[in-house]
């Protein structure tokens, strides 16, 4: 496994002084960290971390999402060192590509749902939903249709926070501040179940959540509507799971009203949610666009992509040149991780492996039978937990005990996080055993104890 470079407790104090002192952090609490300081991570092996101290924590949310094939693989460091020392980058402007680039598009549009699909790199999820909010309002140009413009969201996605980005991301707080917003971006609610916004039950309902997005087309008219966009698991919004049915029902809506469907799979994809993509979940619904990041490297290396339709891509070409890109696009070292990467979930099973255990963790939750588990929810290793104060009424703590959770958590060695509503993520890497699974829920049930203890 290797050893863990030593901090002497001056080395420590100084790290988080300079974090302190220098570093502003990306979505954190700016109090908690000046009063507390930051948790500094070393090392990383497989579902485990290790902070500058020395101490041990389970990765149950494989950093954010991406770790899929576990932390510091050495043939993924030994791939980027072999193309480090071929060719550490080069553009993909003016005509200009990569070996390692082509192979991953190659690779990645035999892989994806989309019919004849081109590929389209990035350097994050962000950048990829900010690409396809561009490349759809293109495309109906190019189409003499220049009114199509809305893109529609559902509430509790996320979908980024770049400028074009966090306009379809709906969670608090994402937009507070940052006004005026772009224009052209509407919303609906999303299929939320065990909170249905309609009050419906799953085996007496009409799939409300599914033909809110028929009326919103209307409502705009669909001569305005350009695309819906949506997560086919919802993730940081809190593990929302649509119903059976929802999304057969939104390909045919798209369909019926000449609006371009995107499936982001930033976190779902590349066999998350135990199969390769999430939308597959939906038997024969096939988007036309998708967004992907996280797990296309497992994180090891920035990378985003963008799938779209042979379709899409043959009214592009119409014009000589899409003016879109970013200097990173098809980073050759990224690509050449992103294949390795590939290879290793496929060699070893990995959507498989996340089908399994996210079963058992599920199960092994759900036994903990513990009076503040509302719902525990999840396809393959994308688990969210529900707190509730009363599960008959589903009425929730005020204010939330799902930070607490956290806290406690981590002081037991398992790292988690607190989604919109009181939710708990559980992701962990893909690589994942029975026995780390054990553990983890026994951590979680602690947990839960000290912090309704804490609570008083």
């Amino acid at each position: 496994m290797g050893t863990q470079k030593e901090f002497s407790p001056a080395e420590i104090l100084a790290l988080k002084k300079a974090d302190k002192d220098c570093y502003l952090h990306p979505t954190s609490s700016l109090w908690i960290l000046q009063e507390k300081g930051a948790k500094i991570i070393a090392k990383g092996k497989g579902c485990k971390v290790w902070d500058v101290e020395g101490k041990e924590y389970y990765d149950g949310t494989a950093a954010l999402w991406y770790s899929s094939v576990g932390h510091c693989r050495p043939e993924l460091a030994q791939a980027a060192k072999e193309q480090l020392d071929q060719l550490e980058s080069y553009h993909s402007f003016n005509e200009f590509a990569n070996v390692p680039a082509i192979l991953l598009a190659q690779k990645v549009s035999q892989m994806v749902p989309v019919k004849d699909a081109r590929i389209f790199f990035t350097s994050s999820g962000s950048e990829s939903n900010d690409t396809i909010f561009k490349m759809v309002r293109f495309y109906w140009y190019l189409k003499e249709q220049d009114s199509k413009d809305y893109i529609i969201t559902r509430n509790r996605a996320y979908h980024g926070v770049s400028c074009g980005a966090v306009c379809a991301t709906r969670l608090p707080g994402f937009h507070e501040g940052f006004e005026p917003l772009l224009p052209g971006f509407d919303n609906i609610e999303p299929p939320y179940c065990y909170q249905c916004p309609w009050g419906k039950q799953v085996d007496s309902c009409s799939l409300e959540c599914a033909q809110a997005l028929e009326e919103k087309i209307i409502e705009l008219g669909k001569d305005k509507v350009a695309a819906f966009v949506a997560e086919p698991i919802i993730g940081t919004g809190g593990i929302i799971i649509p119903p059976p049915g929802y999304f057969e029902r939104i390909r045919k809506i798209c369909t019926d009203n000449d609006v371009l469907f995107i499936a982001d799979e930033v976190i779902n994809g590349f066999g998350r949610t135990g199969k390769m993509f999430g939308i597959e979940h939906w038997k024969g619904v096939v988007p036309d666009i998708m967004t992907m990041a996280k797990g296309i490297t497992s994180g090891y290396v920035q990378l985003g992509a963008v799938a779209l339709s042979g379709d899409i891509f043959d009214t592009l070409k119409q014009r000589e040149r899409f003016f879109h890109g970013f200097t990173y696009s098809g980073h050759p070292l990224a690509c050449a991780v992103g294949l390795k990467n590939l290879e290793i979930v496929e060699n070893e099973d990995l959507v498989a492996n996340s089908e399994r255990m996210g079963k058992l963790l599920k199960e092994k939750i759900q036994a903990l039978d513990s009076d503040v588990i509302g719902d525990v929810r999840g396809i393959g290793l994308m688990v969210g937990v529900e707190l509730v104060k009363n599960k008959e009424t589903r009425k929730k703590h005020d204010p939330p005990l799902a930070p607490l959770v956290v806290e406690a958590a981590y002081e037991l060695g398992l790292i988690t996080r607190p989604l919109v509503g009181d939710i708990l993520q559980f992701s962990p890497p893909m690589v994942i055993s029975e026995p780390e699974i054990n553990d983890i829920v026994k951590i979680l049930g602690e947990a839960i104890g000290q912090a309704l203890k804490n609570r008083g």
